[in-house]
């Protein structure tokens, strides 16, 4: 008899924690079976929002610009109102921001418990810059829908408020 896994499964293997404050989402990750499943924290979009000024961009991330030195620092000067850069937004957009690195940056720092390539725990697979020359790209796939079960119970064993949904 075949055991649904999680992502087969019309309700969870698990409780799910009490909060959801975050979920991450799985899409499949290719043409190929083996290359499994890509995740992403909050649904997948290959466009960055619309490029915040620089101030607004040091404020949101607690950037100081303040006293003379930091403005020096920060090669800030009148143009901070200006629109931040296309290049510089859309590279942070691949190394920080975009769901995808979001997913690889919380999953990287997250104690997944064995090592990730033993039959122990959740078979993921980091990926940076490594789909073509010069690419900023962070990204992590599970290997299959064994590997997303056994990550959504780590998670709730860990209390993290994050829940494993299949995108749309």
């Amino acid at each position: 008899m075949r055991v649904p896994s999680f992502a087969e499964r019309t309700s969870p293997c698990w409780p799910l924690p009490e909060q959801i404050a975050q979920t991450l989402h799985w899409y499949d990750g290719g043409a190929e079976p083996e290359d499994g499943y890509t995740l992403t924290l909050g649904r997948w979009t290959m466009e960055p929002p619309p490029a915040p000024s620089w101030r607004e961009f040091f404020i949101d991330h607690g950037i100081p610009h303040k006293t003379e030195e930091e403005v020096e620092f920060h090669c800030i000067g009148p143009e901070d109102d200006q629109p931040v850069s296309e290049l510089y937004w859309w590279d942070r957009w691949e190394c920080e921001d975009n769901p995808s690195a979001k997913a690889y940056w919380l999953l990287s720092k997250t104690d997944l418990g064995p090592e990730l390539g033993s039959a122990r725990g959740p078979l993921l697979e980091f990926h940076e810059g490594d789909n073509h020359p010069g690419s900023n790209d962070r990204w992590v796939n599970a290997k299959d829908k064994l590997t997303l079960s056994l990550l959504q119970a780590r998670l709730i064993d860990l209390k993290m408020p994050i829940k494993i949904v299949e995108g749309t």
